[in-house]
């Protein structure tokens, strides 16, 4: 279900919100072009962290900005007791890529439920950055996609985006919290079943990151850093994907072997 994401901290947890918010810019323009609200409309919405859901009430429409009040539909101590699902949190590490094939990869990655993206620049990524003002500018952006993406999936929580950095930066942040996968172009040793994705998920870890190279892929030098850090390669059939499309293709894959690990057995 299509949502709105509060782009400012609300104070009140567990009792009705009477303050009257102002909403301009890109949320004017989603709310009243794109949705296409009207005075009197109760929008569902939801604060940045997805601990927090409202009926937003569109009050008044100017020309450039418009009025709006909350009122809480689930209280937070009542999220703090919610079953935690099962599903580990995913980190996608994307090598950046061009313009609309990136936007297109963090739309992706929100949508099919990444908690985390952490963009890397990688040797053979064709995106260069003129000075820590591009870099901000062009992180800022991304920020928006993501959160855009949220709005349209109804997902719960806020992606975690981080600014571009280089192989070794990602992979000194990352550490031990958990299993990093890297999807490559080889094909594994068929007698080595663990070491499929199905035999790597046979215990599903509470936090998981999934690499994706650029276009033209990683290179060898970051392909073996990687099986030097102890990351797995994972094989998704002979074709030669798009970097964008990798990226959904990936995260489809180990979720759905997640959410249907009871119906299969690992080898």
């Amino acid at each position: 279900m299509k949502q709105f994401i509060l782009p400012f901290e609300v104070d009140s947890d567990d009792v009705e919100v009477e303050k009257t918010h102002t909403l301009g810019g890109r949320d004017f323009h989603y709310l009243i072009r794109v949705r296409r609200g009207v005075v009197g409309d109760r929008i569902p919405a939801r604060s940045r962290d997805g601990g927090r859901t409202y009926e937003m009430e569109l009050l008044r429409i100017g020309r450039e900005a418009c009025s709006v009040s909350l009122h809480p539909t689930q209280p937070i101590s009542a999220v703090r007791k919610m079953t935690v699902s099962f599903e580990p949190n995913i980190t996608l590490i994307p090598a950046v890529t061009k313009g609309k094939k990136m936007d297109l990869s963090l739309r992706q990655a929100v949508e099919c439920g990444a908690l985390a993206v952490w963009p890397f620049l990688s040797r053979y990524s064709q995106v260069k950055f003129h000075d820590e003002k591009d870099l901000l500018a062009k992180t800022q952006r991304w920020e928006r996609i993501c959160v855009e993406a949220l709005q349209q999936c109804g997902g719960t929580k806020a992606t975690d985006l981080s600014m571009p950095r280089g192989l070794e930066d990602i992979l000194a942040e990352w550490g031990k919290r958990g299993p990093l996968f890297f999807l490559h172009e080889k094909k594994p040793d068929e007698t080595t079943p663990e070491k499929s994705l199905h035999g790597y998920l046979a215990k599903i870890p509470e936090e998981m990151a999934i690499m994706v190279g650029p276009e033209g892929g990683l290179s060898d030098d970051e392909t073996e850093r990687l099986l030097e850090f102890g990351a797995h390669p994972i094989y998704l059939g002979h074709r030669v994907l798009r970097a964008e499309t990798a990226v959904v293709y990936g995260l489809a894959a180990i979720t759905t072997i997640i959410r249907e690990k009871a119906a299969w057995q690992p080898v």
